[in-house]
């Protein structure tokens, strides 16, 4: 099954594309890329989940972090 979300893009805005792989269901937005597991944040740099943190999401693989308070649109 796909869905296609109009505007719904937490980072950017854009068009989100929902679907299933092996690993589960996630989204993706078309316009800016950000990645999204059912139960997370996916890392943009090694692909392995976020772990979610008050200040943002850090990658427990590879130590990068992200914070959605500090992005700009």
């Amino acid at each position: 099954m796909v869905e296609w979300k109009a505007r719904n893009c937490h980072k950017c805005g854009g068009d989100i594309f929902l679907e299933i792989d092996e690993q589960g269901w996630f989204t993706h937005c078309l316009q800016c890329g950000y990645l999204r597991s059912l139960s997370g944040v996916i890392c943009p740099e090694c692909g392995r989940e976020m772990t979610g943190a008050p200040e943002g999401y850090k990658c427990s693989h590879c130590s990068h972090s992200y914070s959605p308070l500090s992005m700009t649109i």
